[in-house]
């Protein structure tokens, strides 16, 4: 959920750099309005009611026109979306994903949306065979649903109809390509701290993780680049590196060359208060 939004909000300011989204659990850019009620209950629940899609697509316009986010009508267009709410989360609740649905239609051609809303899940990042089971709240928000978003998402994102990654995609299709392809070697931890001023006001943790496929690593003529932002309580300090391990992007990075980027906030108790390790997507 805050990495899903957090994932819309870089999009759409970044947008003339990025080429598409999948997004499990999130809701519409600017969707909190800098107001941590609405966050709660406009964006996740719905006792506010639901994001007013209309003008928050107004909202995006006037933003470019203000220069603090780039083109939406001239670089979304052609972007790949991915969407998944399960029909039975009970911390985002699907309409929200659904005005999210109707706040991409506005820029991008509804041809290239795919969403899916007939998962019987929780609130997780659904996969095959690892985590809770799927219709369990619970750490590390990773659900064992028989459904593996990851590579309905990729699918989406780096398919032969698109030009992120060469086409061709090549999904896992045995459980021994599963656990076998990506290998935990070419998963890195890093130092973040270089990336972010260190004046105590922000939430960024000092270790991210990227994992680099072995073709990347020798050279390979092309490699994409993905960022995949952790939920909240899937931060280090609660689960380790399980979300960069498990979450299911890694086999699928291997056998397509793709980067993954593994950006991990960090839990705070005091300035800011930060408890549950969340990407700050309320402002």
């Amino acid at each position: 959920s805050s990495g899903a939004y957090m994932a819309v909000q870089f999009h759409i300011s970044h947008s003339k750099a990025v080429n598409g989204s999948a997004i499990f659990a999130g809701g519409p850019f600017y969707c909190a309005e800098s107001n941590l009620e609405f966050a709660q209950h406009k964006c996740m629940d719905n006792e506010m009611g639901f994001p007013n899609v209309g003008s928050l697509v107004a909202l995006t316009r006037e933003d470019y026109l203000l220069g603090f986010v780039d083109n939406p009508d001239t670089h979304l267009k052609h972007n790949k979306v991915y969407l998944f709410s399960g029909k039975d989360d009970s911390v985002v609740k699907p309409p929200v994903v659904k005005a999210l649905y109707d706040y991409y239609s506005a820029f991008v051609a509804p041809s290239n949306i795919v969403a899916e809303f007939n998962e019987a899940a929780e609130h997780c990042l659904p996969t095959l065979d690892y985590g809770v089971e799927c219709d369990t709240l619970a750490s590390p928000y990773l659900g064992k649903c028989n459904f593996d978003g990851a590579e309905h998402a990729f699918r989406q994102l780096y398919g032969a109809d698109t030009d992120m990654a060469g086409g061709g995609f090549q999904a896992a299709l045995t459980q021994d390509e599963r656990t076998s392809t990506w290998l935990d070697s070419n998963l890195f931890a890093f130092d973040q701290t270089e990336y972010f001023l260190n004046d105590g006001l922000n939430s960024i943790g000092d270790v991210g993780y990227i994992y680099i496929p072995t073709n990347c690593q020798n050279g390979a003529k092309q490699c994409s680049l993905h960022v995949s932002f952790h939920g909240c309580e899937q931060n280090l300090e609660l689960i380790g590196n399980e979300y960069a391990k498990n979450a299911g992007f890694n086999v699928y990075a291997e056998k397509n060359d793709i980067v993954v980027l593994y950006p991990y906030v960090k839990v705070s108790e005091l300035v800011p208060y930060n408890p549950k390790g969340c990407w700050d997507w309320w402002a």
